[in-house]
């Protein structure tokens, strides 16, 4: 309810809110000095202070609006198998989560008015009843991959890019992220997860932890494919990836396939070299990790256990040392557009220079970035689904 462009809001969703926060009422009222009179009614907050208060507490602006606060917690009611999977969900992930589903939403309203259908059809969606070998070759299909397509890329990021962009081509939106949003102060764990899906059957978003290896990325990026191909959302921790756990295993079997084929590991390993350069030769021209494909080669007995715990511990020091590297932080405007990716991009600048979306609108969907909206524009205006 509006009031000369003052908002009231329920005492329940303020309360809510603050509840959500894990705040103290107390270390809010230094920032917001009228947040009891808000509370209370006794004057009426606008918009713009109704944002600033929903970005300070993190919870999601949308549900600053809502007649009733929500029955459960938000990453249970919004991103259920998500809070299934990691019930401990850090503020940075959890904002993240908001932050991305704000826009898939968006996105999938935008192209629903626009008349997309579902980008599969149903009959490539029965995956269940197919075995490892058989997702593995029509998930290539549909993203028309060469078979060999990894020959043709001399270096693992212009392998992802590649990737990335058969994934656009087909309206699957690729983001990916080291921090929250445009705070660098807030780092996402990789510990904590390298990604995650967030299905929808027109505007499915794959995000990408910006904080993980070139080939890390690589194999998120296919694993949360797959599980779009499968319709469900996800998110890939580091437990997935080491242990046994059910479902996931039999994810990252057809991810590996996709990635390192049988038939073609067979046609490039040298039995007659065994050791750790052919395991780190072959992960170079496969563009996966070394111990990725270590552990394939032990699964397919080209190598056994001594030479796989030498690479890991090869790798875990390389892993560290790289660590320790300084980064000068890039180029702001390619840093940006990578994290949004071509294809949200070119929809939030043609649509807002066509008028179907007001500039407020774009600016919001491009995380406040109102400096680098004309750039956007010029550069994304030539790139199109």
């Amino acid at each position: 309810m509006t009031n000369n462009n003052r908002i009231e809001i329920p005492k329940e969703i303020y309360l809510w809110a603050i509840k959500e926060s894990k705040k103290d009422l107390e270390e809010i009222k230094l920032k917001f000095k009228n947040i009891e009179m808000w509370i209370s009614k006794e004057i009426l907050p606008t918009y713009r202070q109704i944002e600033q208060l929903a970005n300070y507490l993190r919870v999601p602006l949308g549900y600053m609006f809502l007649n009733k606060p929500p029955k459960t917690d938000i990453i249970q009611t919004e991103f259920r198998t998500i809070g299934n999977k990691v019930p401990e969900v850090s503020t940075e992930l959890r904002d993240t989560l908001y932050n991305i589903g704000r826009k898939r939403d968006w996105l999938s309203d935008y192209r629903k008015k626009k008349g997309w259908e579902k980008l599969v059809p149903d009959e490539l969606l029965n995956l269940g009843v197919r075995d490892t070998y058989d997702i593995s070759t029509v998930s290539k299909e549909y993203l028309e991959l060469n078979e060999f397509w990894y020959k043709d890329y001399k270096n693992n990021r212009e392998a992802f890019d590649y990737l990335r962009r058969k994934l656009e081509n087909k309206g699957i939106t690729v983001m990916q992220n080291g921090v929250v949003g445009t705070n660098n102060h807030r780092k996402l764990n990789i510990n904590e997860f390298r990604g995650f899906l967030l299905y929808d059957e027109l505007a499915p978003i794959i995000f990408i932890n910006n904080n993980d290896s070139p080939t890390g990325k690589i194999f998120t990026l296919i694993h949360e494919y797959i599980h779009f191909l499968l319709q469900e959302d996800d998110i890939l921790t580091e437990y997935d990836v080491i242990i046994d756990n059910g479902n996931e295993t039999e994810i990252n079997k057809i991810t590996a396939e996709f990635l390192m084929p049988i038939s073609h590991i067979k046609e490039l390993w040298d039995d007659s070299r065994q050791g750790v350069q052919q395991v780190e030769e072959l992960s170079k021209v496969l563009h996966v990790s070394m111990i990725a494909l270590a552990i394939r080669l032990k699964n397919m007995d080209k190598i056994n256990q001594k030479l796989l715990k030498e690479i890991e511990q090869y790798t875990k020091k390389r892993w560290e040392d790289s660590n320790k590297e300084t980064s000068s932080g890039g180029n702001y405007y390619y840093t940006s557009r990578s994290r949004f990716g071509d294809s949200f991009l070119t929809t939030v600048v043609q649509g807002t220079e066509s008028g179907d979306i007001s500039y407020t609108d774009a600016f919001r969907l491009l995380d406040n970035s109102v400096k680098t909206y004309d750039y956007f524009k010029e550069e994304c205006m030539n790139y199109g689904r």
